[in-house]
């Protein structure tokens, strides 16, 4: 279901649990569901429903941080691991004899 078709179900619905099931729904969109949460949580009057929202949206941005913070640290891995095979190339590089070394 689209985001505005949702977000309006989260709003108007007269079923406490369809809206919440709205909320559940618009999570699965990730970030670019979040001003419509925003907008959920600053029109309705129902705590559970403002509660639900804030949970909601604290939980896509969590994934938002992990997603990075996962993103970053595989970065890291393979800068490391370049960096390391590159050492491993140099010392291959100056170990092995050349026919300068060798006697005439």
């Amino acid at each position: 279901m689209a985001l505005f078709e949702l977000k309006e179900r989260a709003k108007w619905s007269y079923d406490p649990e369809e809206r919440k099931t709205a909320i559940r729904e618009l999570t699965m969109h990730g970030t670019s569901a979040v001003p419509s949460l925003e907008e959920i949580l600053s029109v309705t009057a129902y705590e559970d429903i403002k509660k639900a929202c804030a949970e909601a949206i604290k939980d896509i941005l969590n994934i938002k941080r992990t997603d990075e913070i996962s993103t970053s640290n595989n970065d890291l891995s393979s800068k490391v691991q370049k960096k390391e095979e590159k050492q491993e190339q140099e010392e291959k590089v100056v170990t092995e004899p050349s026919l300068a070394d060798l006697p005439p």
